[in-house]
């Protein structure tokens, strides 16, 4: 069996994924001052005011020390604050400022502007039926994260 990348659908996923994040990241980078791991963070928070950086790990499926580093450094510049849980002293709970919630609102335009070109000649049904499809695959990641595959001869 030979590796065919064309028709190999993680290595297809991949691919993607990683130039889509190489290019936001150098233009967030260089427009707004931010790198894709604090945009993901902004992100996250604008819709889940109060979430922990294990919170934003697991929706995003981001390494948590990352999503830890990118929290930290947007703290430091004002763009998000933290509070103790007052449930769980262990946890930090993350917040948009005003700031941050105004920078989140100028980088989210041109993130939509990009999506905009990525799905370029997708009509609506093809779009629906894309989201349909990745919600399958996703649906599909316990299998794969519990595949232990048989050690060959």
């Amino acid at each position: 069996m030979r590796f065919q990348p064309e028709t190999h659908a993680a290595f297809q996923l991949i691919s993607i994924a990683n130039r889509l994040t190489a290019s936001a990241s150098q233009t967030y980078l260089k427009t707004y001052g931010v790198g894709i791991m604090e945009w993901r963070v902004l992100a996250m928070l604008a819709p889940i005011e109060g979430a922990s950086a294990n919170d934003i790990s697991h929706i995003s499926g981001v390494d948590k020390s990352a999503i830890s580093r990118a929290s930290q450094s947007l703290v430091k510049r004002g763009l998000i604050a933290g509070a103790d849980d007052p449930k769980d002293n262990r946890r930090t709970l993350l917040s948009l400022t005003d700031e941050g919630r105004a920078l989140h609102d100028r980088i989210i335009r041109a993130s939509a502007a990009r999506e905009q070109l990525l799905l370029d000649g997708f009509s609506p049904s093809d779009r629906a039926e894309l989201f349909q499809l990745l919600g399958r695959l996703a649906a599909n990641l316990p299998l794969v994260e519990a595949h232990k595959p048989a050690a060959e001869a």
